[in-house]
């Protein structure tokens, strides 16, 4: 049996309106909430995918999106129900912007979310960065206000009042907390495709083999970087 805050975003997300904003302060646990509730949904077979732009560590479960035509081609790629999470929204879509490309791009795949099956859920620390896009139209579905890590009030567009969540569980997902979430409107030379391939687009950010080998969960780091070199060459190869 589900415990009660599952339960409540369960039956929330079965409402087809796709748009969802989790806002608060620093420090409440909203990128932990909204991973914790892609779990959820996973668990219940309410969506079947999920991307982000939170830097998880490999889950077969998560798939990385930090561009929108990333973001486009993920949403079109089939006709499985999907979940994306907008980490730092309030950076990267800003209503003070709001004739910015990357508004524009967000604002019009919102309104094509329910042709892709899709939820979107923005993750920021005020409502009014990018609340003024959606909020008065029939794609927003609902607020969660966090005000600490274990308690948040839900205010939707299917209820009059305002509910109280409490007792809300940590993810299982592991990510990194400091990691500053990035999206942007152009995609990237190089799009990875396999895990190994994931793991040199992470080399190339960071340039540290030892953090590759803990986030894709290879137990030595020499084994890391051999896959890395031998990614390196088939990207030469391929360029060639």
């Amino acid at each position: 049996m589900m415990n009660e805050p599952e339960k409540i975003i369960s039956d929330l997300f079965k409402y087809p309106a796709p748009i969802v904003f989790i806002i608060g302060r620093y420090a409440t646990g909203k990128t932990d909430f909204a991973l914790r509730i892609a779990e959820t949904l996973l668990q219940s077979q309410i969506v079947d995918k999920v991307g982000t732009n939170i830097k998880v560590e490999h889950n077969p479960n998560f798939d990385y999106i930090t561009n929108i035509p990333s973001l486009k081609k993920w949403l079109a790629s089939d006709r499985l129900r999907k979940l994306f999470i907008l980490d730092e929204a309030g950076i990267h879509v800003d209503t003070r912007n709001p004739m910015g490309r990357i508004n524009r791009e967000i604002r019009h795949l919102g309104f094509l979310l329910r042709k892709f099956r899709g939820k979107l859920i923005f993750v920021s620390q005020r409502a009014k960065d990018i609340e003024g896009t959606f909020r008065d139209t029939d794609i927003w579905l609902a607020t969660f206000h966090k005000f600490s890590k274990k308690r948040a009030v839900l205010f939707s567009n299917i209820s009059d009042v305002p509910l109280v969540i409490e007792n809300i569980p940590r993810t299982n997902v592991k990510f990194d907390t400091y990691d500053i979430a990035e999206f942007g409107t152009e995609s990237t030379d190089f799009e990875p495709e396999t895990q190994e391939q994931a793991m040199l687009k992470e080399w190339l950010e960071h340039g540290n083999y030892r953090k590759v080998a803990r986030q894709f969960g290879i137990a030595h780091t020499t084994q890391a970087k051999r896959i890395i070199l031998e990614q390196i060459k088939n990207l030469l190869l391929t360029k060639a």
